[in-house]
């Protein structure tokens, strides 16, 4: 008998073999050594070893975890595998899983690295509040939430009119607690988006557009749960009766007029929350453009005539949030494409004509809720049909209820793709501010409309996030149809997209 050694980065092994080098030790089961390893925030390489009488793979389970097989060493049947880490650039401690298998045989190699420094960009905020621009603090928001049917809730009749408080709960019966928005962190969301009314059912002074301190005060306390749980938070200035949203973007519209209403509401707002950190992001409307065609004589004008005209009360927003300073003047914004359509978005993007003082600091966002045929339409149309079947793994057996192929997996990944190349790519992150797709019978009636609600919010969110869009799926709380969270008994209601929402987040890759 002998002993061999081998050393293989930091690690040494010992190996008991015949007399005859040529055959090697007898090797009985795949060993690997060591079963953990650690890095620092810079990354680096270390080498684990595995031993066994076969070949070798290995496989991680991280991209940013890279593992190759070196060249084995036949005397003591040993292979070793080195690992490479990227720097962590996340505020976050990550984990990874790394799989060795010899033949029928797996071990598995834990490795973690510890959280990374956020570099500053090169606009930062001297005070220090605003540590993020848009493209860092993109990455830490996926997947998002929203609260919806509840702030923005109301009646186009109370539109500057102040009706209090209780408007929290006209569209739903739940009024929101801190133990919700734990429960939303607990499911892992990492933002919620928080549609928001001024204007309609909050409007104390008409003239001077003053927004009820009682509301604003409930507003801040919903935003402080969110922020106290580590929960990034997209606040807007939502549909509120169309003053501005289908008002504006009509022919004869009193542009100069909105924009003042829309300066004097927004400066409230980000007066209100100027003490807030880089965790609070202002978005500026909501759908601009969908309440009503932008026309002239009664005929629609282009759709390039209606990005100029959002880009006038964009502007006015980002004029009217950094001149309060302080963390607003580095605080990241979010603007809206026309219509917060995909395809309008992307062919008509208004972001040159912007101005704002410091850069990197914009998003732009869109609205997903397609194909309509599966996700929204609710009766039978003579030359079109409802669609309760999506996806390439699920056909019904009535052909007229599968979804088009051409609006399948592919349709969705095509459209997320779009956004990448025109923002994404270009320094401007992208939010997916409101997705969804109604649930047609109650969970387990059909399992393949279960199927399809499943595989819809995992294709989105896995798509959106492949190419740094941040998906926000819509909630309603009604019990019914998009609703996924119970928010009075605080726990999941629909398994479905729930479900969906998490193996898509597990599936997919942030493009940097």
């Amino acid at each position: 008998m002998k002993v061999g050694m081998c050393l293989l980065g930091s690690v040494a092994f010992v190996a008991c073999g015949d007399d005859d080098p040529d055959d090697g030790p007898a090797v009985e089961g795949l060993t690997v050594t060591p079963t953990s390893l650690s890095f620092t925030k810079d990354g680096g390489q270390k080498s684990i070893s595995a031993r066994a009488g076969q070949n070798v793979t290995a496989s991680s389970d991280a991209a940013w975890c890279v593992v190759t097989i070196g060249e084995k060493t036949p005397t003591l049947k040993v292979t070793p595998i080195n690992v490479t880490v990227e720097a962590n650039t996340t505020t976050e401690q990550r984990t990874a899983t790394i799989t060795v298998k010899a033949g029928a045989e797996s071990k598995t190699v834990s490795v973690t690295q510890e959280k990374g420094e956020t570099k500053p960009d090169s606009n930062p905020d001297p005070s220090g509040n605003i540590k993020y621009d848009a493209k860092q603090v993109a990455k830490l928001m996926y997947p998002g939430w929203n609260l919806g049917n509840t702030m923005e809730a109301g009646s186009n009749t109370n539109s500057w009119k102040s009706v209090g408080v209780s408007t929290e709960t006209a569209w739903q019966k739940t009024k929101t607690t801190k133990e919700l928005i734990n429960f939303i962190k607990a499911q892992g969301f990492k933002s919620v988006r928080i549609p928001c009314a001024w204007v309609m059912g909050h409007i104390t002074d008409t003239n001077n557009c003053t927004i009820d301190p009682q509301w604003m005060a409930r507003v801040k306390e919903i935003v402080s749960y969110c922020v106290d749980a580590d929960l990034y938070v997209v606040l807007n200035q939502h549909w509120d009766g169309g003053w501005l949203e289908h008002d504006g973007f009509t022919a004869n519209a009193a542009v100069a007029l909105k924009k003042q209403q829309l300066t004097k509401v927004w400066t409230q707002i980000a007066e209100a929350f100027k003490d807030y950190d880089d965790h609070v992001i202002f978005a500026g409307l909501n759908e601009p453009g969908v309440g009503g065609a932008y026309q002239d004589n009664g005929k629609n004008i282009a759709d390039d005539k209606l990005a100029s005209r959002l880009a006038e009360y964009e502007q006015a927003f980002i004029d009217a949030v950094r001149a309060t300073g302080g963390n607003n003047e580095y605080r990241v914004l979010v603007v809206q494409g026309p219509e917060t359509n995909i395809d309008k978005t992307v062919k008509n993007n208004y972001c040159s004509k912007l101005n704002d003082k410091h850069t990197g600091r914009l998003m732009m966002e869109v609205h997903f809720y397609d194909p309509y045929q599966f996700t929204m339409m609710n009766k039978d149309e003579s030359l079109e049909k409802m669609w309760y079947y999506w996806g390439k793994d699920n056909t019904g057996s009535d052909a007229n209820r599968n979804a088009n192929s051409n609006y399948t997996e592919n349709y969705v990944k095509n459209q997320m793709a779009k956004l990448k190349t025109a923002f994404v790519d270009n320094g401007i992150p992208v939010i997916i501010g409101e997705f969804g797709a109604n649930q047609r019978f109650a969970i387990g009636q059909d399992p393949i409309h279960d199927a399809s609600i499943k595989a819809w919010y995992a294709a989105v969110t896995s798509y959106a996030i492949n190419n740094g869009c941040i998906p926000y799926a819509w909630d309603t709380n009604s019990g019914n149809g998009m609703s996924i969270i119970d928010r009075s008994n605080i726990k999941v209601l629909n398994t479905n997209m729930m479900t969906g929402v998490t193996e898509g987040v597990a599936a997919a890759k942030w493009p940097y």
